[in-house]
């Protein structure tokens, strides 16, 4: 498995990196320590240990009651480095943009929606900096004005993602050192119908998504542009290197055993391990995964008390039909409840992308892949959903989004089953019939259909596991989980 990431480790590198990207420019002072606790959910110990290696390594200063200030010097000394660490990542950078370009339209239509966005906190400062342009640190307004409305919209994913992609997106470096990017983006393709400020408070979904696809387009496209011009004045162009993205936003608190929990709670729903067969044994699991065996014990023993499983004496852990009384006994555990409310976060964040996912990756199906994805749905007990899922996964050849999919997906294998115990049999025959249509349409060549055959198929289960874990378990949180809209 992947090395597991400490709080230190993940604090101190995002830290660092909001300096060095220009998030934080210099002179400017962190949060302080209590709200960088707050922010992180870590405890004062380990934010004053990041703090002080951030300090040692000269990125930051500490004034006894002042909160840390951003020092320049460190930023300075790379300044001349930049442009060919750009160059290196040029492929991975051109990908995030295009990545964020399909997504943050339908993120912002959906967050932005009833919102009155003059009485939030950063409206002026983006208001000026949409019209005037993005120079110099005009574009850091816009910036946080985005993830004000994302972090209001909800759904917490969504801002944890846009936080992600600020972290790799190195746009100080295109706005402040780049004079081909700003002539680019804002010439002539951008006009002031173009001030996202004034299309974030349009009335109209459809209208919205509209100007933000060309407006972010432009942005993709513009930053393409400056990565192809900046490549051919420099005489001797870098190696390219496969700058990696990650989105953790389990960050933290994603031990190795929750990621086997997750595999295995999959395998189990896709029929891999049917009910009745055994698992390997723990041995051999921890040889699998790469951990020891206490830590297999342990995803074990999460695995049972979701009634997925029961160690049996001197037999091994078999494979059991989950009990609708565990459900009871689990909502009521605080940690319970914050997976039941991601479950349902991811569930709407699908909703909200998929239909891209599935347009984009449409036209690479073969006939063979679609006649063996058939075969698949016709089988008993089939969960058509994971199968079309990773076949689409399969096709997206942009490295961030394949990562916020697998990501994203992750997280609603806590509901393969808590959700549907004593209506699963419907839920999943009528799902499943989604699926096989969405399928059938791109069979016809229809890749429009499929893909909102699949944004429909997230819709209908995001509302059904709302409505039941409301009805059945008076989980009455889920009832301020929206239903994306269709436009």
């Amino acid at each position: 498995m992947e090395p597991q990431e400490t709080k230190f480790s993940f604090i101190y590198h995002e830290i660092k990196q909001l300096i060095i990207n220009g998030q934080i420019p210099p002179g400017n002072r962190l949060p302080s320590s209590r709200m960088l606790c707050n922010q992180y959910h870590a405890s004062r110990y380990t934010i004053n240990c990041v703090l002080e290696v951030l300090k040692d390594e000269g990125f930051i200063d500490i004034k006894p009651r002042l909160a840390p200030i951003v020092l320049s010097g460190k930023s300075a000394s790379r300044a001349g480095d930049m442009e060919f660490d750009i160059l290196r990542k040029r492929e991975s950078i051109v990908q995030l943009y295009k990545t964020f370009g399909l997504l943050l339209p339908p993120l912002l239509v959906f967050a932005s929606q009833n919102l009155n966005l003059e009485i939030m906190p950063h409206y002026k400062q983006a208001l000026k900096a949409s019209r005037l342009g993005l120079s110099k640190d005009g574009w850091r307004s816009s910036s946080k004005f985005i993830k004000e409305i994302l972090e209001i919209g909800g759904n917490p994913l969504l801002a944890n993602l846009f936080s992600t992609f600020e972290l790799h997106n190195d746009l100080s470096f295109f706005t402040e050192e780049c004079p081909y990017f700003l002539e680019t983006f804002l010439g002539p393709s951008l006009s002031n119908a173009d001030v996202l400020v004034d299309i974030l408070k349009g009335n109209d979904p459809a209208v919205k998504h509209r100007q933000l696809v060309h407006l972010f387009q432009t942005l993709s496209d513009s930053i393409a542009g400056t990565l192809d011009h900046l490549a051919c004045m420099t005489s001797s162009c870098p190696a390219p290197l496969s700058a990696s993205f990650l989105w953790r936003p389990t960050r933290g608190k994603d031990y190795f055993y929750t990621r086997i929990v997750s595999d295995l709670n999959q395998k189990i729903g896709n029929g891999e391990y049917p009910c009745g067969t055994y698992l390997p044994y723990e041995k051999q699991l921890a040889h699998q995964y790469g951990v020891s065996v206490s830590t297999i014990r342990k995803a074990l023993g999460e695995l049972a008390q979701r009634g997925f499983v029961k160690t049996l004496n001197a037999k091994g852990t078999i494979v059991i039909e989950p009990d609708d009384s565990r459900v009871n006994q689990l909502l009521p555990n605080p940690r319970r409840t914050e997976e039941a409310l991601q479950y349902l976060y991811a569930l709407q964040l699908l909703a909200l992308i998929i239909y891209s996912a599935a347009l984009m990756a449409a036209p690479k199906f073969t006939s063979k892949e679609l006649d063996e994805l058939c075969d698949k749905f016709s089988r008993q007990d089939s969960i058509c959903i994971i199968d079309i899922f990773e076949a689409i996964l399969k096709h997206i050849e942009w490295k961030p989004l394949q990562t916020i999919l697998t990501e994203a997906f992750r997280l609603t294998e806590w509901g393969h089953y808590i959700a549907y115990y004593d209506t699963k049999k419907q839920v999943l025959q009528n799902l499943n019939q989604q699926i096989i249509a969405a399928v059938l349409h791109l069979q016809e060549g229809n890749a429009k259909a499929f893909a909102a055959g699949m944004r429909d198929c997230y819709r209908y289960t995001l509302e059904h596991a709302k409505k039941y874990m409301i009805k059945k378990y008076s989980y009455y949180r889920a009832s301020s989980i929206r239903i994306p809209e269709i436009y």
